[in-house]
């Protein structure tokens, strides 16, 4: 009988610090390459879409809603767990929900829980790195932040 060699447990805790390090080296590097810094923006999930104006020209990526914080409530909502987010806006998304399950991480697969804005952004870095995301982004109005994986930059062809 062969007895197979057993892989060590992974160190969650610095597989969250890694994904945090890659989602904000991964930022710096779509700013720096598209010229983006400072740069006016809008986003739709309609077309989970965000366009960024530079004097260069547009650049678009997709996105895709990770999910929500309630600064009121001190909750996090993952996009998956939430209607209103349109479904083409959180395509990709249930990638995170099943890492979560295959590895028991419970934060992943809990719909909602309670968090502070680090914990939110730790799950925005975490998903990034599942997803292989192009970066994070975050849009605060009021008592709520959304959280989004960036896919897919491309320079927007010029409009006559």
């Amino acid at each position: 009988m062969t007895v197979m060699p057993t892989q060590p447990e992974t160190d969650w805790s610095a597989w969250s610090r890694e994904a945090v390090r890659l989602m904000r080296e991964r930022n710096d590097a779509w700013v720096r390459d598209y010229g983006l810094e400072g740069c006016r923006y809008r986003w739709s999930l309609d077309e989970a879409r965000i366009v960024f104006a530079s004097e260069q020209g547009d650049v678009s990526a997709d996105i895709c809603v990770l999910g929500s914080l309630s600064a009121s409530q001190r909750t996090f909502l993952w996009a998956w767990a939430n209607e209103v987010i349109p479904a083409q806006a959180r395509k990709g998304l249930e990638a995170v929900r099943e890492f979560g399950e295959k590895n028991a991480l419970q934060l992943l697969t809990r719909p909602e829980w309670t968090a502070t804005r680090p914990d939110a952004l730790e799950m925005a870095a975490i998903a990034g790195r599942v997803l292989d995301a192009s970066g994070i982004w975050t849009e605060t109005t009021e008592d709520v932040t959304l959280l989004f994986a960036l896919l897919g930059f491309q320079r927007c062809a010029k409009q006559d």
